[in-house]
């Protein structure tokens, strides 16, 4: 993938070449796209994400927010310490190099950074997977199969055989296609690291997740039995 850093004033926006003339630092506001007719639907987490279709392909459009008691403050602001060491930024390349790797994650489309003194702003951009539901949602309706289960863990240990953290590995953040194929999202404050003791920390996060929605809701198709095939995916890969 060919990178541009496209700068103005205080705002940055990184954006796959090709993209290049049909994004400017405007297509990060939903307005933008509300005025296109291009919204066609959104999710509810921190903040509002969009979804977006453009000239025929189908976009996620994300601001950054915190989450807890400090989002309540600060909301959407974030200390700037240089452009490149923006959330957006790190998401931006960290997706980029783990395509480049043959991993399945979302191709990053355009990235944002808004300074305003000692604080910024972000937006990423990234392109929708064909076909995909989240974890979350499929366990709600039916159980999943073991083989399935198993493809699961295989995911997760090329990520970790990659050496990529990731920060919040849970039930949502793992996505599976019409074809069956496991995709792995949400890449903010993740990154390479070395060694080992941090993938035990993502599979237990992994865990906790499942068994959190399933004292949730017992209706949740998850039992001990899945938890095996999964590991023996992850040991296997």
């Amino acid at each position: 993938m060919a990178i541009k850093h496209v700068s103005s004033g205080h705002q940055h926006m990184l954006v796959d070449s090709q993209y290049e003339g049909a994004l400017s630092f405007d297509s990060f506001e939903a307005d933008f796209w509300r005025q296109r007719n291009a919204i066609t639907g959104q999710a509810k987490g921190r903040g509002t994400t969009l979804f977006l279709q453009v000239d025929g392909q189908d976009w996620v459009l994300r601001h950054y927010r915190r989450g807890g008691l400090p989002g309540k403050i600060l909301s959407d602001q974030y200390l700037y310490s240089g452009v490149e060491k923006t959330r957006p930024f790190c998401e931006f390349r960290l997706l980029s190099a783990m395509r480049e790797m043959g991993l399945n994650v979302p191709e990053p489309v355009a990235a944002r950074a808004v300074q305003s003194g000692l604080v910024y702003r972000g937006d990423l951009i990234t392109a929708m997977i064909p076909g995909s539901d989240d974890l979350h949602a499929m366990l709600c309706r039916a159980p999943i199969s073991p083989a399935l289960w198993h493809d699961i863990g295989v995911a997760v240990a090329k990520m970790h055989r990659a050496g990529v953290y990731h920060h919040d590995l849970n039930v949502r953040n793992v996505m599976v296609d019409s074809s069956d194929t496991v995709w792995i999202i949400d890449f903010d404050r993740c990154e390479f690291r070395d060694g080992d003791s941090w993938k035990s920390q993502n599979i237990a996060r992994f865990l906790r997740s499942l068994e959190k929605e399933k004292n949730k809701n017992k209706q949740f198709h998850w039992q001990k039995t899945d938890w095996d095939a999964f590991i023996d995916g992850l040991m296997s890969a």
